[in-house]
């Protein structure tokens, strides 16, 4: 909480200044989030200029903002942009939102950095779910059908970690190897589906165990965006109690946190945000590893700031990698997942190696 102007001059001269500094630390994080937001703004028109029809910049912005540009697009240029490009990078934009959040989330309520979804198992679970639905064919409910099985998937290894964390004795350490024994074991059931099924099945399948965003479209970035709109309120909302966690367990119950009901709903609403995010664009590794730890590094651990410059860093990083994958090689489109891992693993080396022994992990 920010202190009032009053109290500045009667905490005295040492007080005064931590104030100052505070409150220009506070200003230098509002203009770092306003910074991230015209970077994912400058790397979506990027996005929709690029591509084998190359489109101006200008005619771009005449065909997102139809009426309030200079002049109207041409009727090809507005198609390519709205109906096939836009989709695309709203998805990207979203998903990567949704895995960043995820990840940070759970690296405070595990206290470990190397808490993620597809680390912990949870988007492994939902690729699972999502392969028994592709497979059998067995869902009355269309394309919500593979969002609720995801889920399903999602929720079962979510509830097996919190089962795990019941135990006497059990630290956040077992929970993360338990999300690594089940993220082995769901990989070799969606593995073993795969041998048993028919080729198209299992061209189908790979989708989900890769990483792509070669389905996506506006129903993928409702569905997306849905899950984002329950979800980031509740995590701003709840920022306060994250921070208080970060200072462990006990000293968050003498503040009086529910630490264990936090706990099971934040974990929960992630199992609810990963799900649907797989569901469309398959298993994307390191995304959810490495953005937040880029955001601490950038505006520090206050969740009041981290969470949402992990969703702006989140977004970013998987629109630019999605770009790569577009780009790189002609008449070749890479899955995003292999773009994120070959990205990812030397920048989450580098992070490693960057940061100093006894700094604090998260």
């Amino acid at each position: 909480m920010t202190p009032a102007p009053t109290q500045e001059r009667d905490c005295g001269p040492r007080g005064a200044a931590t104030i100052r500094a505070y409150r220009l630390r506070n200003r230098n994080r509002w203009l770092l989030l306003l910074l991230l937001g015209l970077a994912l703004c400058a790397t979506l028109i990027l996005g929709l200029t690029l591509g084998p029809f190359p489109i101006p910049p200008l005619e771009v912005v005449q065909a997102l903002l139809p009426g309030f540009a200079w002049g109207e697009a041409d009727p090809r240029s507005a198609h390519i942009v709205r109906n096939i490009r836009l989709p695309r990078l709203a998805t990207a934009g979203l998903a990567g939102a949704g895995l960043a959040l995820a990840g940070v989330i759970l690296q405070t309520l595990l206290r470990n950095p190397m808490a993620s979804p597809f680390i912990l198992g949870f988007s492994s679970g939902a690729s699972l779910g999502a392969a028994l639905v592709i497979i059998t064919g067995f869902s009355a409910f269309g394309l919500a059908g593979i969002v609720i099985h995801a889920f399903l998937g999602a929720l079962l290894v979510s509830l097996i970690i919190l089962a795990m964390g019941q135990w006497k004795g059990a630290t956040p350490t077992h929970l993360i190897l338990t999300g690594v024994a089940l993220m082995y074991f769901f990989n070799a059931a969606t593995t073993l589906l795969i041998y048993f099924s028919d080729v198209y099945a299992t061209r189908e399948v790979l989708f989900w165990t890769v990483g792509s965003l070669s389905r996506a479209g506006w129903d993928s970035t409702l569905y997306i965006a849905l899950a984002l709109t329950l979800s980031l309120p509740v995590f701003l909302y709840w920022a306060p109690g994250l921070n208080r966690l970060l200072l462990g367990d006990a000293s968050a119950r003498s503040l009086g946190l529910a630490v264990g009901r936090l706990r099971v709903g934040l974990i929960l609403l992630v199992a609810l945000l990963v799900a649907t995010v797989v569901s469309f664009t398959g298993g994307i590794g390191f995304l959810g590893l490495v953005a937040p730890h880029l955001a601490r590094m950038l505006i520090g651990t206050d969740h009041r700031f981290l969470i949402p410059a992990t969703a702006l860093l989140g977004a970013l990083l998987l629109m630019l990698a999605d770009l790569v994958s577009l780009h790189a090689f002609p008449d070749t489109i890479l899955p995003v997942g292999v773009v994120t891992a070959f990205l990812g693993s030397p920048l989450f080396i580098y992070l490693i190696l960057r940061r100093r022994e006894g700094t604090p992990a998260i």
